[in-house]
């Protein structure tokens, strides 16, 4: 025997004593990894949230705009307002949906961070970058509760295609808490709105004092807005969508002298698709009110580059002498758009809206009434999935009414202006 063949057998013997002593280990299973399902019970884009039934979906958006408007004639401090504005916008959203016995389960949450140079007229300056919450809700079966659209807005939410240009109607979100009973298309809904977020201004439009106390001071919230809305909804697989909505708003003064006033607003609203003309759509909303303009779109956040341009106003004005009261400001305003699909990624846009607002006999400025429109257009081209490219150009009117004093040279001067932007946006 030779050494060559000694040491092969000692190798294979020790082979053969670690496979037993092995077999004699226990053996354990590697843990199975759970994998992200997708949900589609609520549409693309929604995934199991891992060991839940709960289906989440995360989308966003970011925007970057670039703007020229220019000033009018009759302007005060020309040289101090700015005509080129930049805006940076960016949105991330989560919607959370749990189907359960008692119907949907939902939370919806979306930020919004803006960085810009200062929007508001007349002067704008110093950069100021802003991070805030611009919904915040959650759903069950009928009932919606938080930070969300109100029933009462129909074009803002749904259409709204305007970049830069302002419009009018109820604009924005609001503390809520609604409940929608449903009848197959048909749908009725009542809102419980906190007051304070359809305030038109901080104040009640006229100055003076009332034993020392300023009479234009707004008391506090007593009662919340109540809203109502009725409407029918075929937008799914017909039609379009059609609504009549209505509000009562309480106006308060801080002084018992004044007492309270209530304001309301009715409108109607919808919308009409045309199937022969894919993509193609007319959308509108109108309102009347007394006392509650701010569903009409007054004291709106829109940009207008000048102070002329703002269409601000009080709900009430409160008068300066005896027998003190709260008169009502009135108005009406329309606004609406029509959408046209040339094809898949060229689509254009035609927005108009007008705004009529008359302040009561007793406000101390003559020109506190006044006539806005709006016109517009843009066009969108889609560049790659997810990559859309816009242009727009306006023209808005501001026409006071009676003389006055004012910042203007001449009050009766009709305030104008043109302005075009393209805005460039990726979504997700």
């Amino acid at each position: 025997m030779t050494i060559r063949s000694v040491i092969l057998g000692a190798c294979a013997g020790l082979l053969t004593v670690g496979v037993a002593a092995a077999a004699d280990l226990p053996m354990t299973k590697g843990e199975a990894v759970e994998y992200v399902k997708v949900c589609s019970a609520f549409g693309p884009g929604f995934f199991y949230i891992p060991g839940s039934d709960t289906c989440l979906q995360i989308s966003g958006q970011i925007r970057a705009d670039y703007w020229y408007q220019s000033v009018p004639d009759p302007a005060a401090n020309k040289r101090n307002i700015n005509q080129t504005q930049f805006r940076t916008n960016a949105r991330i959203r989560f919607d959370a949906r749990t189907q359960t016995d008692y119907g949907l389960l939902r939370s919806f949450f979306e930020l919004q961070a803006e960085s810009n140079a200062g929007t508001a007229p007349p002067f704008g300056t110093g950069v100021h970058d802003t991070f805030t919450v611009r919904q915040a809700y959650l759903q069950f079966g009928g009932l919606t509760a938080g930070f969300a659209w109100s029933p009462y807005a129909f074009y803002d939410p749904k259409y709204q295609a305007e970049f830069f240009a302002p419009y009018f109607g109820e604009q924005g979100r609001r503390d809520l808490i609604s409940y929608t009973a449903q009848f197959d298309k048909a749908f009725a809904t009542l809102s419980i709105e906190d007051n304070r977020d359809h305030r038109a201004g901080t104040t009640f439009g006229n100055s003076g004092t009332l034993n020392g106390v300023a009479i234009n001071t707004e008391g506090g919230s007593q009662v919340p807005d109540i809203v109502g809305v009725i409407g029918y909804d075929d937008n799914k697989t017909g039609w379009g969508r059609v609504q009549v909505m209505g509000a009562l708003h309480q106006n308060r003064s801080a002084l018992a002298a004044y007492g309270s006033d209530w304001g309301y607003s009715v409108g109607a609203a919808g919308n009409i698709n045309f199937p022969v003309l894919s993509g193609a759509y007319i959308a509108a909303e109108g309102s009347y009110s007394e006392g509650a303009v701010k569903y009409l779109g007054v004291g709106g956040s829109q940009p207008s580059g000048s102070s002329l341009l703002s269409f601000g106003g009080a709900d009430v004005y409160a008068s300066t002498v005896a027998p003190f009261d709260l008169d009502r400001a009135k108005g009406w305003a329309i606004q609406a758009e029509a959408g046209l699909k040339f094809t898949d990624q060229l689509q254009a846009v035609l927005f108009g809206g007008y705004l009529d607002y008359d302040a009561p006999n007793i406000a101390t400025s003559a020109t506190a009434d006044f006539h806005y429109y709006v016109i517009g257009g843009q066009v969108n081209y889609t560049v790659v999935k997810g990559f859309i490219a816009g242009a727009e150009v306006w023209y808005q009117n501001k026409d006071p009414n009676g003389g006055g004093t004012t910042v203007t040279a001449n009050p009766r001067d009709t305030a104008d202006s043109v302005g075009a932007g393209v805005r460039l946006r990726r979504t997700f």
